[in-house]
């Protein structure tokens, strides 16, 4: 079939764009991706400028890299099992190169309209620049994120004020806070990052936070990466509690985190106002991975406080239990960002949200307007709990797929019904869970319909079919790999199924990251024997 004619937009250059762009042009799709930044890899490549989210130098990733590569283009063995904001964004230009993605994207490109051409069934995009020349394309993939309008912030009493108030989105060089007292506001990732670095530079730091949150270790005590051990085949089986016995979901979930919190830095106090969090059964954006935060806080350099009641002076807060603070030069406001799906009101529908949440768009898998799905797609909105980035890609596989034919789609009132019934189950985790990000999904349902949907047959291999009794006895050392080693997402391009394109080297691919992994608790073992030998001469 010729799709060379089908022109397609691509909206984002970070990893979920970049991938869309990348599947689609594969199956002769016209393919051009729209970039507002002057390069690829969305909020990990720095920029200078302020109304642009992007990650601190400092950032280090919450996965390691064993679960965060593209399918088809390894993280280099050279890079250390985190990387840093930098070295991801990097690696994610080194794949725009390696894959000639760029030939395909206009930079300095901001959409400021999305909107049904008259008459036609085509969508139209206007440009910052080019205000009178909206362009037309049959089929448009939305890969913005969600990190783009900074959520605003106000306090009783602010205009008293005499230091900065800034939001997190402003935070460029944290020496610009040298010898300061800063409060930080917020009790999410960009706010751990940023406490831990102003420690640096800052004569005082203060994390203020109004709830509980559960302080993740990245590597347990023994140094290996925590997430090494969540295997494919365990994965398949929490995303079957989670969707059937979600509490008991959440207790082994608690169970976990806590656990790893005591091995790490025991007792949990209740002063610092940690303990106190809600279930992660109620959502995964209660988990904060943070190496440092708990030491600094033990250490005093870290003061955990309760949340900014109100401003009394040019230098002087109070907090919700009464505690003034004296000689505050800055308040950072880590209170988050909202996406920019409202844009698309010619494509979607939303419905309301508990309490003040965002609307919430009706989507089908969190990708798919019923209404339009054969020609819109948002594939940056599904907020996985797990690595992001193998998600976008698994979406943008499943998007080329149904669009080129090769798979299909439920009918529209089916699809409707999905929603509906998806809007339910959220709108009540909402009401629990102060925070939830609108683009959770079901685990299970979601994981099944991309991997079908591309058709990876990576499932089918390792679970109880005859395709996976068939490769363990054909291939045992790949078998083990994909089952029960570390989740890789080369795995997506092992085997042949006629649809998404294979990868020649994805089994080799697979076991390097095995037997990268199988060095790593080698030399932990080997160090915890030492240890061991001088503690009991």
């Amino acid at each position: 079939m010729d799709r060379s004619k089908t022109k397609v937009a691509v909206v984002g250059g970070g990893p979920a764009g970049m991938a869309a762009l990348k599947e689609l042009r594969e199956l002769g799709f016209d393919v051009t991706l729209f970039e507002r930044r002057k390069d690829v890899g969305g909020i990990w490549t720095w920029t200078e400028d302020r109304s642009i989210t992007t990650a601190l130098k400092e950032t280090q990733l919450c996965n390691s890299k064993f679960g965060l590569a593209l399918s088809d283009f390894p993280i280099s063995e050279d890079y250390p099992p985190y990387l840093t904001a930098p070295q991801l964004g990097s690696y994610l230009r080194s794949y725009a190169k390696e894959f000639d993605l760029y030939k395909n994207i206009e930079f300095g490109k901001t959409v400021t309209r999305f909107e049904k051409s008259v008459g036609t069934s085509k969508w139209q995009l206007t440009l910052a620049d080019e205000p009178d020349a909206p362009k037309s394309f049959d089929k448009v993939v939305w890969a913005t994120g969600g990190f783009l309008k900074p959520k605003s912030v106000a306090f009783e009493g602010q205009d008293q004020f005499a230091g900065r108030i800034v939001h997190s989105q402003d935070v460029r060089n944290l020496g610009d806070f040298k010898d300061q007292n800063v409060i930080v506001l917020g009790i999410g990732n960009t706010a751990g990052d940023i406490t831990i670095s102003l420690v640096h530079h800052a004569n005082k730091v203060y994390l203020s936070h109004r709830r509980g949150t559960k302080i993740f270790k990245r590597s347990g005590a023994d140094g290996l990466p925590t997430d090494i051990f969540v295997t494919p085949t365990i994965s398949t089986i929490m995303w079957w509690i989670e969707a059937y016995l979600p509490s008991i979901f959440g207790k082994i979930m608690d169970i976990t985190i806590d656990g790893n919190f005591k091995e790490n830095w025991g007792e949990n106090k209740a002063a610092w106002g940690l303990a106190q969090s809600p279930s992660i059964g109620d959502g995964v954006h209660i988990i904060v991975c943070n190496d440092d935060l708990i030491p600094l806080i033990k250490e005093g350099k870290v003061t955990s406080t309760q949340g900014i009641k109100r401003i009394l002076g040019p230098k002087r807060v109070e907090m919700d239990d009464g505690l003034v603070i004296d000689d505050v030069d800055a308040i950072i406001a880590c209170v988050g960002y909202y996406d920019d799906m409202e844009m698309l009101s010619d494509a979607l529908t939303f419905v309301d949200a508990p309490g003040e949440a965002a609307p919430l768009p009706n989507l089908y898998m969190g990708i798919f307007p019923p209404e339009h799905a054969d020609s819109v797609a948002i594939i940056s909105n599904v907020h996985l709990n797990g690595p992001q980035i193998p998600g976008r890609e698994l979406a943008a596989m499943a998007v080329a797929q149904i669009w080129a034919g090769n798979s299909s789609l439920p009918s529209k009132p089916s699809m409707d019904a999905w929603v509906g019934k998806h809007q339910e189950w959220l709108r009540k985790r909402i009401a629990r869970a102060h925070g939830l990000h609108r683009g959770e999904v079901p685990s299970i349902q979601w994981m099944y319909f991309v991997h079908d949907a591309a058709e990876t047959a990576l499932y089918d291999n390792i679970g109880w079919s005859w395709k996976a009794w068939k490769l363990w006895w054909s291939d045992r050392e790949l078998y083990k790999a994909l089952a029960h080693g570390p989740a890789t997402s080369h795995g997506f391009r092992v085997f042949e199924t006629g649809k998404r394109a294979v990868w020649k080297d994805a089994r080799q691919a697979v076991l390097d990251v095995n037997a990268e992994v199988k060095r790593l608790k080698e030399a932990a073992a080997e160090k915890k024997k030492i240890e061991r030998g001088i503690s009991n001469p």
